[in-house]
């Protein structure tokens, strides 16, 4: 009788922790619901309040990535231009309802970069670097780069795995200008790095 109540209690907890994880699923989620999420080592971000799983990288999507933010960080430190950010990092694009985008590479101006001492990035970057991998559909990374210059970004790169260019989006007076760099030709940094220049060959070499 005590193994059977015990049973009946045991079972009645898990059925209500279920139902607080699919509430939580079902509603709008906050930055503090985000923060909770990864706490318990779920790999997800949120657009527009919803819970969006997210995968590791390939090992080529990590070495182009790498690659870009290397020589971009370089030159920013060489001329104290702002702060770097490594892949994953979490920005705040939009709070009601909440979208935390994590891009494979960003930038922000010293102008506007302010101190955190926790939480995702309050301040939107001036660039962001995406990488669309193979799997990744046209689509998707559409998607990202509309978010990312609604947000305020004012350059976004995506570097494509595929064909080996990188299609620079800048978005001026309303409407979105796109740039395509094949793998020869050499591509510059527009006016958030201005003076940099680098062959698109050696992102994917």
């Amino acid at each position: 009788m005590f193994r059977q109540s015990n049973r009946k209690e045991l079972t009645a907890k898990m059925n209500n922790a279920e139902t607080s994880v699919a509430t939580a699923e079902d509603r709008l989620l906050t930055e503090d619901d985000l923060s909770e999420l990864i706490a318990q080592g779920r790999n997800v971000t949120l657009i527009k309040g919803k819970v969006v799983e997210m995968s590791p990288a390939s090992r080529n999507h990590g070495k182009v990535a790498m690659k870009i933010g290397a020589k971009i960080t370089l030159f920013v430190e060489q001329h104290h231009l702002g702060s770097c950010f490594a892949a994953e990092t979490g920005f705040v694009v939009e709070q009601t309802p909440t979208t935390v985008l994590a891009p494979d590479f960003a930038f922000t101006a010293k102008e506007r970069d302010k101190e955190q001492e926790k939480g995702f990035g309050k301040v939107v970057p001036d660039f962001v670097l995406e990488v669309q991998s193979p799997s990744e559909t046209l689509s998707d990374t559409n998607e990202k780069m509309l978010m990312w210059l609604n947000a305020g970004v004012r350059l976004v790169w995506i570097a494509d795995m595929k064909s080996k260019s990188i299609t620079a989006y800048q978005k001026r007076d309303g409407e979105i200008k796109a740039v395509v760099y094949t793998s020869d030709k050499m591509i510059d940094g527009g006016e958030v790095f201005k003076g940099f220049q680098c062959s698109v060959q050696e992102f994917f070499e």
